[in-house]
């Protein structure tokens, strides 16, 4: 990475403390700006409104959206896993909150991009975030034995994380079958005996109709640098509590550049609605089975916005492989991969093996 070029400080938007001067930063207990050393407390002015933005036109556009994330963003990327991180001045990356790899590389001025409609400020604090991730360490089963004091010795870092949301009206016009069982009475022989029985059938019709749904606010997470699995269960986000982007949210944490594309985004929107679409036809074509043939599905007035939400995220390693954590940073709610001890689970298995062994013994010794 390219040394950054020297910038002008007479430019740089510093939240800088009325009392002593120092740096504040922001604070998720107050939910304001705080000096971290005389205390004083500021509000955090951001009275804007959190728009939608219209898709299409927006893509015509092109670079002519795009700006930096604030004034005097920098930006460092790691070469291990490629996440991209913005901070501002004074604050500094220099591990990797997604891999927990070192960042060695000089920070440049932060490339322009989709700017932020609206954030999501943190609410849960540090301190709260690593006591809900060492309770989480604690509940887990089967885990290795020196887990809990390898992880729990790593520190969370609060880091804001790229998400589009999109709105769209969908409709669509469906043809397919239905299937309504009905029963008859079969006759059959057993043991020289005539008995019988009810066999249920289906009987299909087809069908055809239309459907429509109004999509708001699907969230779709723009990282890749964390397990979708796992942040998707972060969800749901309280967006009702969204403040229009004012960049002082971001003082003291960081926030990871988008790495999906706002196109690439909308695609696995589609995928959700696809498949919201299809269960609504089911729903639609009734009966006991649904067959649907073909669905022709339609967008209209889709609008989308760029969000950041809070997470605390960590890595750690353990035997040579890297496990990665997040808590969500406004309910503290904490998921994430853990290693397994084969030597536990063998344990247990051999444990149960025994008490069959034990009962199967007992009852044959019995029956004596």
């Amino acid at each position: 990475m390219q040394n950054s070029p020297e910038i002008n400080k007479e430019n740089i938007n510093r939240f800088l403390c009325q009392n002593c001067g120092a740096n504040m930063v922001f604070d998720a207990k107050s939910g304001k700006l705080a000096c971290p050393f005389c205390g004083h407390k500021q509000e955090v002015v951001a009275d804007g409104t959190v728009d939608e933005r219209d898709y299409y036109e927006f893509l015509q556009r092109g670079m002519q959206n795009l700006q930096p994330m604030a004034q005097d963003a920098m930006q460092v990327r790691c070469d291990s896993c490629g996440a991209i991180v913005n901070f501002t001045p004074p604050e500094t990356a220099t591990k990797c909150a997604f891999c927990g790899g070192k960042i060695v590389a000089q920070p440049k001025v932060a490339d322009p991009l989709v700017a932020p409609e609206g954030v999501l400020p943190f609410s849960v604090p540090e301190q709260q975030a690593m006591q809900g991730f060492n309770a989480w360490l604690g509940s887990l089963w089967f885990a290795p034995s020196a887990l809990k004091t390898m992880a729990s010795a790593n520190k969370l870092d609060s880091i804001y994380i790229p998400y589009w949301t999109y709105d769209s009206f969908t409709d669509a016009n469906y043809d397919g079958e239905r299937g309504d069982y009905y029963y008859q009475t079969e006759y059959y022989e057993e043991n020289g005996e005539q008995k019988s029985r009810q066999v249920r059938y289906t009987s299909w019709s087809s069908v055809s109709g239309y459907i429509s749904r109004q999509f708001d606010d699907v969230c779709i997470p723009a990282t890749k640098s964390l397990p979708e699995a796992y942040i998707k269960k972060l969800e749901p986000w309280d967006l009702h509590e969204l403040k229009s982007y004012e960049p002082a949210f971001l003082s003291g944490h960081k926030a990871q550049t988008y790495q999906i594309a706002l196109d690439e985004g909308f695609e696995k929107f589609k995928q959700i609605a696809n498949a919201q679409i299809h269960d609504d036809a089911e729903n639609d074509i009734g009966g006991d089975e649904q067959r649907v043939h073909n669905l022709a599905i339609n967008y209209a007035n889709i609008t989308f916005k760029h969000l950041l939400l809070p997470i605390y995220a960590g890595a750690y390693n353990f035997n040579g492989k890297v496990f990665q954590i997040v808590v969500n940073g406004r309910t503290g709610e904490v998921q994430g991969e853990r290693p397994y001890s084969w030597l536990k689970i063998g344990c247990l298995i051999f444990f149960i093996i025994a008490i069959i062994v034990f009962i199967i013994i007992l009852f044959a010794a019995l029956k004596r």
